[in-house]
């Protein structure tokens, strides 16, 4: 991240299509630190049903109160964990502790002012377009330190590697974990 920050700054004036950025400073975070309990914002839609070509399960509403709900994101989740080899059969099994409890009080307040925590998205994966139902709204997800240290840094639900399931811990205090660096530039 240093050397990407140095040859960052190196540059007067960055352009990304019609934007022209300027680097001024950057900003270090200390890591999030999570426990057996936390409390995550949605960044981006959470996709619970993997979507198939000419398939409408994709865009089926499941209640996130619901066993269903936490079901699906605990299989999506736990087969990602094992992709990645970090974590032995033994781990995996261990990690059967898996609930999210929706904020009953935010889910509310967005019904009643008829406005929706749960969409239909569209999502382009090998030049094929699907539709997928994308939730945003906080949660409290109870597991394992390790699942929630995964969820975090890798997201939740489906097509992750595509941007949906970003989360952020609601407790976090990015003024105060963020120390600010000046860097000069060419």
């Amino acid at each position: 991240m240093d050397y990407f920050i140095a040859r960052l700054f190196e540059q007067k004036e960055i352009i990304v299509g019609n934007l022209h950025l300027v680097p001024e400073s950057s900003e270090s975070e200390e890591k999030v630190q999570i426990g057996d309990e936390a409390r995550f914002l949605c960044i981006s839609p959470v996709v619970l049903i993997q979507a198939a070509f000419n398939d409408e399960r994709g865009k089926k509403f499941v209640p996130p109160d619901s066993d269903e709900f936490s079901d699906l994101l605990y299989d999506s989740t736990l087969s990602r964990m094992e992709a990645t080899g970090r974590f032995s059969q033994e781990q995996l099994t261990s990690f059967y502790k898996f609930q999210i409890v929706p904020d009953r009080e935010y889910i509310q307040r967005i019904q009643t002012s008829h406005k929706k925590f749960a969409r239909i998205y569209p999502l382009f994966d090998n030049d094929i377009k699907f539709e997928v139902r994308g939730y945003t709204f906080p949660f409290t997800l109870y597991a394992a330190k390790e699942v929630q240290q995964f969820v975090y840094e890798n997201g939740l639900g489906h097509f992750t590697y595509k941007g949906f399931g970003m989360l952020d811990v609601s407790t976090n205090d990015s003024v105060q974990r963020a120390t600010e660096q000046e860097m000069s530039y060419a």
